[in-house]
């Protein structure tokens, strides 16, 4: 049976992980970080997951109509592994090298697909779509601008599927523990891609209530 959210919070209170030794709340380990996601259920072990993103693939697939993908972020990797195993050229990338691993001992005949780069300083090419899934909250406005410039000039998608909660939880050690640094609304989303030339289209990918589409802007 997997855990809630709330259920890992109360837990977590009374073995002390994701708290410093004087008692406040810090940023999970990449161990800490992969066991809680295990936890919750966040991967491919899980049926309700594997629903999710396999009807997700098939809506990408119906309405993007594209043939290369890079996904950041990709954490356990299952849509990097539906995505090839249609014969999308997908590739990703995460910065948790137990995510990694775990993708490599799951999918191991696919496993050169995915990257552990934390800083996503590798060279992936051009692709179609950009995915970045509930991926932009965990990361500060700097590094995100450095990123976009790679995408905007070396990847150049056609279309970015993205998600990334705007909501703080009830919680604030949650957000602090889980690394919810840079919450946005969606209009600041949507002003942060038109720097980069990519605008909201009417397009709702069924991922998360307010994951959408940015598409280049030619």
């Amino acid at each position: 049976m997997y855990k809630t959210i709330e259920e890992i919070i109360e837990l977590n209170k009374l073995n002390g992980r994701g708290y410093s030794q004087a008692g406040l709340p810090r940023a999970f380990t990449s161990k800490e970080f992969f066991d809680i996601s295990v936890a919750l259920g966040n991967n491919q072990l899980n049926p309700d997951y594997r629903r999710l993103f396999e009807n997700f693939t098939r809506w990408c697939l119906t309405n993007l109509k594209f043939k290369s993908a890079l996904e950041i972020g990709c954490g356990p990797g299952y849509l990097v592994y539906l995505l090839n195993k249609v014969g999308i050229e997908c590739v990703g990338v995460d910065g948790n090298s137990y995510s990694h691993e775990f993708f490599k001992q799951l999918h191991p005949e696919i496993g050169g697909k995915y990257f552990h780069d934390p800083e996503f300083d590798g060279s992936y090419g051009e692709k179609d779509v950009f995915f970045s899934i509930e991926c932009f909250e965990h990361i500060p406005d700097e590094a995100l601008n450095s990123i976009m410039n790679k995408v905007k000039n070396f990847i150049q998608p056609k279309y970015i599927v993205f998600s990334s909660t705007p909501y703080a939880h009830p919680s604030a050690d949650w957000d602090i523990q889980w690394g919810h640094i840079n919450l946005k609304s969606p209009a600041e989303w949507d002003e942060f891609f038109d720097k980069f030339r990519y605008q909201r289209s009417r397009l709702t990918p069924p991922i998360t209530e307010w994951a959408c589409i940015y598409e280049k802007q030619f």
